[in-house]
């Protein structure tokens, strides 16, 4: 039981430091104008895909790791679960985002102001969590399969 919850945790941990640095290294790399529409905060398609390749990417991370520590499908399935759950709560401030906040962007945007100010789809912050979901299963199925060969 104890290694079960300290694979969560430590899944949890390694999936947030993941996201962390390659969406920092991301927004650095593409740079403010292909981040966002033009004038806009609302993100580009470019960092729509950017954004879904990479919470697919570091969920299947954070499964590999839990399935590492924890040796078991099922503390991965959980935390499958829970990776799902909090990203729908994380919908809710977006969907309750204000309507006459600023959209018009002029000149560069630090990457902590980009994150507080950028409009996604809703349709995206919708998806994230199912592909957040299934990236975890993935991530533990591969090491399932390492430990079968």
């Amino acid at each position: 039981m104890l290694r079960s919850i300290a694979a969560i945790i430590v899944s949890y941990a390694t999936m947030f430091v993941f996201f962390f640095a390659t969406f920092t290294g991301c927004y650095l790399a593409l740079g403010t104008e292909r981040v966002f529409q033009t004038d806009s905060y609302e993100v580009s398609m470019v960092w729509i895909v950017v954004a879904l390749v990479v919470s697919l990417l570091g969920s299947m991370v954070g499964g590999y790791i839990c399935g590492l520590i924890s040796r078991n499908m099922r503390t991965c399935q959980v935390f499958a679960f829970i990776v799902f759950f909090l990203g729908l709560l994380a919908c809710i401030p977006a969907m309750k985002r204000n309507p006459d906040a600023p959209n018009v962007r002029a000149g560069e945007v630090s990457s902590l102001e980009a994150m507080g100010l950028a409009v996604s789809p809703m349709w995206l912050h919708l998806l994230t969590p199912v592909v957040s979901a299934a990236g975890v299963l993935l991530g533990a199925r591969m090491k399932g399969r390492g430990e079968a060969a």
